[in-house]
């Protein structure tokens, strides 16, 4: 069977977790949690501080490339620390960087982050990202949203380049390197959630799917697999199959990240199974081990009713 979607159950299961922020019901009466608010207001306001109008936007679109296999919350608190990032401020401001080998551009990079397993590599594509940021787009990302027409779609597409697209084929094609759907989702929906660059069309870059999204659609059945599947499979078809859902109810996409993220996180997570809007919906808790450690999405209960 693959990985079929639900589009019905889909629908549901969306509006239901959307009644349930709007209405700060059961997990959401404590609000939505957005981890990586303080970190994107902190360094906004170090640009503002050293009138350097890209600086936001440049660590925050520098930044989005490890949010990926990591816990969200735990890797923002490591780094949201506004002394520490004015020490370590150069590693997002291009011209300075660049004065550096790359060797010592890696080293401040990995000391400020603190990466684990595969982030590493975003660490080793950090010069060459800084490089193209500022041979190519004059050291302010914003250009490059710019070049292309401040359009969501085409954006999220420049930097994916196509799915599973290679680093050296990015390279070799003057893109940014270690973005992929779901980061180039996140890095539009973060800029234009914290208004660091005006869009012309605010809802259009998709929806990052993640491990915390994914899990909540097949836990409550509107994702269905019949054996471990492959996330990357996964995740394209949720990806592709909300966006369609998403457009045709009209809903916001960033709402609906949040949303759903939110159950995840705060509620799978924490096996807050009966503070959770979905409680009667949902039928299993999936392990986030062969996600990490084999790259699947394994279906099977593994901690709700083990």
């Amino acid at each position: 069977m693959g990985v079929e979607v639900d589009i019905q159950r889909t629908a549901y299961i969306i509006e239901k977790t959307l009644v349930a922020m709007d209405n700060r019901q059961k997990l959401f009466l404590e609000g939505v949690f957005r981890p990586e608010e303080e970190f994107i207001e902190t360094v906004k306001s170090y640009g503002e501080r050293n009138n350097q109008p890209e600086f936001a936007s440049n660590a925050v679109f520098l930044t989005s490339a490890f949010v990926f296999g990591d816990d969200t919350e735990r890797f923002f608190n490591r780094i949201t620390d506004s002394s520490k990032l004015s020490e370590n401020a150069w590693i997002f401001n291009p011209m300075n960087a660049l004065e550096k080998s790359d060797e010592e551009i890696m080293a401040g990079c990995a000391e400020f982050f603190r990466p684990a397993g595969y982030n590493r590599r975003v660490v080793m594509e950090w010069p060459y990202n800084l490089r193209l940021l500022e041979q190519k787009y004059d050291g302010d990302i914003r250009n490059f949203f710019d070049e292309n027409d401040g359009d969501m779609k085409k954006i999220v597409r420049a930097m994916v380049v196509r799915p599973r697209a290679k680093t050296e084929e990015k390279r070799k094609k003057g893109a940014f390197t270690r973005y992929g759907p779901k980061i180039a989702s996140l890095v539009v929906q973060w800029m234009n959630q914290y208004s660091l660059y005006k869009f012309n069309n605010s809802n259009g870059g998709g929806i990052p799917v993640d491990f915390q999204v994914a899990r909540v659609l097949i836990q409550t059945g509107a994702v269905i697999l019949d054996k471990p599947e492959n996330a990357h499979q996964v995740t394209t078809n949720v990806g592709r199959s909300l966006g369609l859902i998403i457009n045709e109810n009209g809903w916001e996409f960033r709402r609906v990240s949040e949303a759903i993220w939110n159950v995840g996180n705060r509620g799978c997570n924490q096996k807050r199974h009966d503070d959770c809007p979905l409680q009667n919906d949902c039928s299993r808790l999936i392990s986030r081990k062969p996600y990490d450690r084999d790259g699947k999405f394994d279906p099977k209960d593994n901690g709700r009713w083990e």
